[in-house]
């Protein structure tokens, strides 16, 4: 079948310039080899580049970084949210017109507003980096794609740009059983290969509606990727989706405020591909801002190559994740990303205990449907499940999680109708609610 709608889009470039193809193979070519001496040579100039000019034309380098003849990333500070939010005028290049940029706002975990600019070239980035690793997911412009999210009067599309650019958007506060089984239904009615990129807990929710139901066809046809995307996928969720779906999901590491920073391949490992063609990410200590070496879990870092008008270096992204030195690929890896830092959760000890520990161990017991984890005090957590019935195995969830937790952990049950979302759309499955 001829795919019109990549046609056009590749016409469209063309006759703009051709700016998101190139950007696509620089993307390509330094993602695919990024320890390459060409490739190091390009991620080291962009560095110094966006360094460079951040102390001549953006006040708030100006202020806190010594000029200085060759100025290096650990000479900055690092920066976050609050700080970004508190003096965003001065983050804005000197000669730039801030009503030329593209403003993009993001709630983030705390429900505050958080805005930032791109210029014209970060968008394009965006727009390739987009296109690059949905492709590497076995994602092709054009392919019709099942969107879950939030769906809002602001970031709605018309029924002409959702028609030309194949999207189907679903909403996750919609995700009724009942709704549900008419989606699987629908899915099953397209002919033509199809695609899914969404929320982690609503895809898995639909897994548990199909592994729950009675539909005679608990398979979902013609699918040619799936990508979860602000959430960690669960054991489970990559499992069921696989069985359901007929492939591997991926988990995209991303945010609104930059784009794309790191993203799984759809073989079931767990480990990420980085994007160093648009981004240094660095893993630098807890309490200090000092890089830590390979295999230590840290505070993800971000310095954006590609936003001139308003320059992000050294910014806390405020998750947790280790960097690998993956010796048969030959580059560095992101192995782990753990999720917020203020939803880190601990044991009896005061010693971290992985999110992981808890969605890894959660998939076996499939008769919760929903279960959220919260630290309430130093030796208090607290988990609240969703489940049909009479849960018959809360002892033996006790008992399991104080062997991570301590066993003079205080863990108590609630069982509740429903984990309500967040305004952002996630369902949180980790919390730390802990002074």
């Amino acid at each position: 079948m001829i795919n019109f709608r990549k046609i056009f889009f590749k016409i469209n470039d063309v006759l703009k310039g051709s700016h998101i193809t190139n950007h696509i193979s620089d993307i390509r070519s330094i993602v695919s080899n990024p320890e390459s001496d060409a490739s190091k040579s390009i991620r080291l100039k962009r560095e110094k580049d966006i360094l460079s000019y951040s102390i001549i034309r953006v006040p708030y380098y100006l202020k806190h970084v010594e000029k200085d003849k060759d100025v290096n990333l650990e000479d900055f500070p690092v920066i976050n949210k609050n700080i970004i939010r508190d003096n965003i005028d001065e983050f804005i290049a000197e000669g730039i017109d801030k009503s030329s940029l593209f403003r993009v706002v993001t709630s983030g975990s705390t429900g505050t507003p958080f805005s930032v600019y791109h210029d014209k070239k970060k968008k394009q980035r965006n727009s390739a980096d987009t296109i690059y690793f949905a492709s590497l997911a076995g994602f092709e412009i054009g392919t019709r794609l099942n969107y879950l999210k939030i769906w809002t009067q602001v970031n709605k599309k018309s029924k002409f740009k959702a028609w030309a650019e194949n999207i189907v958007p679903i909403d996750v506060t919609q995700l009724s059983d009942k709704n549900i089984s008419i989606l699987v239904d629908n899915f099953n009615k397209v002919s033509s290969k199809q695609a899914f990129i969404g929320y982690a807990s609503a895809l898995e929710s639909i897994c548990r509606c199909i592994e729950s139901s009675d539909l005679e066809n608990k398979h979902i046809k013609n699918v040619s990727s799936i990508v979860a995307m602000s959430e960690g996928l669960s054991e489970y969720a990559k499992k069921s989706i696989h069985t359901f779906f007929g492939m591997y999901p991926v988990s995209r590491y991303s945010n609104v405020e930059n784009g794309i920073i790191a993203q799984q391949l759809p073989d079931g490992s767990n480990t990420f591909v980085v994007n160093w063609a648009s981004y240094c990410v660095e893993i630098i200590d807890m309490d200090t801002n000092q890089r830590l070496e390979f295999g230590k879990p840290g505070r993800i870092v971000l310095t954006d190559y590609f936003n001139y008008s308003m320059p992000i270096i050294r910014y806390d992204t405020g998750d947790i994740g280790t960097l690998e030195w993956d010796e048969q690929k030959h580059k560095i890896i992101l192995s782990k990303v753990e999720g917020r830092k203020m939803d880190l959760v601990f044991n009896t000890s005061g010693n971290l205990v992985s999110s992981f520990t808890i969605t890894n161990n959660m998939w076996l017991y499939p008769e919760i449907k929903q279960y959220q984890f919260i630290q309430t005090d130093k030796k208090s957590y607290l988990f609240k499940l969703n489940l049909d019935g009479k849960f018959e195995r809360e002892v033996l969830l006790i008992s399991e999680f104080k062997n991570y937790f301590g066993q003079d952990a205080n863990i108590s049950v609630e069982y509740v109708d429903e984990i309500p979302l967040l305004n952002s759309g996630k369902r949180k499955k980790v919390m730390n609610i802990s002074k």
